[in-house]
C-alpha cells in the first residue's frame, strides 16, 4: 500500500510542487506576525519604564499607597498582559518557521525522487511521510508531509 501511494505521490508531483509553492506564501507568511512582535516589545519597554519611574517617584516622594498601588498593579498587569501575547507570536512564528523547513525539506526530497518505487524504501518512509491512518482493511490514508493525502 505504500508504495502505490508513493507512486501516487511521485505521478503527480509537478502539480503538488505548484500548490505547495502557491500555499507556501500565504501559510508560512510571518510578516504581520513580525511587525506585532516589534509593537509588542516596545510596548513592553515603554510599560517597564513607567513602571520604573511609578516605584521610583513612590520612593522619593510621598504618595497614596492605595493609588500607588492600584496604578502599579494596573501597569504590571499591562505589562504580563503584553507579554502574554509576545509569547504567543513568538511561539506562532516558530511553528510556521517549523512547517516551513518541513514543507521545503519534504519538496527537495520528492523532488530527488524520479523514478517510481518498486519496493518498500525506509529512506523514503521517514523523510516524506507525516503519518499512515488505518480505518479499516480496505481504507488506509497515508499523509505526506507536505499535507497531501492519498488514499491506497
Amino acid at each position: 500500500m505504500l508504495i502505490s501511494a508513493l507512486n501516487k505521490l511521485i505521478s503527480c508531483r509537478d502539480e503538488i510542487f505548484e500548490n505547495l509553492e502557491t500555499v507556501k506564501k500565504v501559510i508560512f507568511d510571518t510578516t504581520d506576525l513580525d511587525a506585532e512582535l516589534t509593537e509588542l516589545h516596545g510596548e513592553m519597554t515603554v510599560i517597564a519604564e513607567v513602571i520604573q519611574k511609578c516605584v521610583d517617584e513612590n520612593a522619593r516622594t510621598k504618595v497614596d499607597q492605595e493609588d500607588y498601588r492600584k496604578r502599579y498593579e494596573g501597569l504590571v498587569n499591562r505589562f504580563e498582559t503584553a507579554k502574554a501575547r509576545l509569547t504567543e507570536v513568538t511561539d506562532i512564528c516558530k511553528d510556521k518557521m517549523v512547517r516551513r523547513e518541513m514543507t521545503e525539506s519534504f519538496i527537495a526530497e520528492l523532488r530527488e525522487q524520479n523514478e517510481l518505487v518498486s519496493e518498500f524504501d525506509e529512506r523514503l518512509w521517514h523523510t516524506l511521510l507525516d503519518c499512515v491512518t488505518v480505518y479499516s482493511e480496505k481504507d488506509v490514508r497515508f499523509t505526506f508531509k507536505g499535507g497531501t493525502i492519498i488514499s491506497a
